[in-house]
This record gives C-alpha cells, structure tokens and sequence, in this order.
C-alpha cells in the first residue's frame, strides 16, 4: 500500500477547492444572467483575459527577477530565456484573443485598451486583497499585544509535599 506525503494531499485538496470556487462563481454569474438580473455578464470572457494577463503578468515578473540574479548562476539564463518566451506567447495569444472577436463590453476592442484595463482591474482587486489582509492582520496584532492580563493566581501558590511528616 503506497502512502502519500502530507503535503500532496494538501496540495490536491487546494486545488479541488480553488477548482469548486471557479465553478460555483459561472454558476452563480450564468444564474443571474438567466435570471435577468443582469443584461450580460461575459464572466468566461472576464475570466479568459484575467487568466491570460495574470500570466503575462507573472511571467514578465520572473523574467526581470531573473535577470536582476542572472549573473551569479548559468542556470538562471534558460530560466530568464523561458519565462521571456511565456510572456511573449501570452501576449500572442491574448492578441489572437482579441482579434477573434472575443472582447469585454464597456472597453475600446483594441488589443491595448482590453489589456490596460484588464491590467488594471486585476492590480487593483490585488491591492484591495492585500490592504485588507494587512488591515486585518494589523487590527488582530494591535488587538492581542495591547492587551495586558492580571497574574494568575495559581502561579503564587506555594507547592506542597503530600507526604505525611507527622507520622
């Protein structure tokens, strides 16, 4: 019988929670779009540009942080070459993307405009996910070390030998 580590498990148990949450926010955009509380939501469209950006993103991200160490270890060269080359096949695909027609409403159908705002909506949903996880995070600390409790009186007690020293 073959055990698996801790963290395997860990792992495909994140990932079929992060799939579940994916697919309960289609369910619940396509339900209000059937339902007519909104016009057209487009959330497969919304989400296929985010996905597609996020990557760019990413990938552009480690591209320059691997150049910033490239010069200490070779190795980090094909790493640099790798992700340089994702981030351009992500910025192909997102152009091929837009002009097959698939655009979000309410922005200009240039490939810049779709990507800016795009951008823009994914750095500005991770700036508010971060703000409020330091302004939680700061309110618990403030919480728990401005906090002063009295001594506990059981730690003032003296201990006492049980044996019988009369006898």
């Amino acid at each position: 019988m073959k055990r698996e580590g801790d963290a395997m498990r860990d792992w495909r148990t994140l990932s079929l929670v992060v799939l579940a949450l994916v697919v309960l926010i289609f369910i619940a955009n396509i339900h209000l779009e059937v339902r007519g509380e909104v016009e057209d939501v487009e959330i497969l469209t919304r989400f296929s540009h985010s996905a597609i950006i996020s990557f760019i993103i990413v990938n552009g991200a480690l591209f320059l942080i691997t150049l910033a160490i490239s010069h200490k270890h070779a190795k980090l060269i094909e790493q640099a070459l790798g992700t340089f080359l994702a981030a351009i096949a992500g910025v192909l695909f997102f152009g091929l993307f837009i002009d097959s027609g698939i655009t979000v409403s309410g922005v200009a159908s240039d490939v810049w405009s779709q990507f800016a705002v795009g951008t823009i909506r994914i750095l500005i949903s991770s700036f508010a996910i971060i703000l409020s996880f330091v302004a939680s995070f700061g309110l618990l600390l403030t919480l728990v070390t401005g906090r002063e409790t009295p001594p506990d009186p059981l730690l003032e007690l003296e201990s006492v030998s049980f044996d019988n020293e009369e006898e």
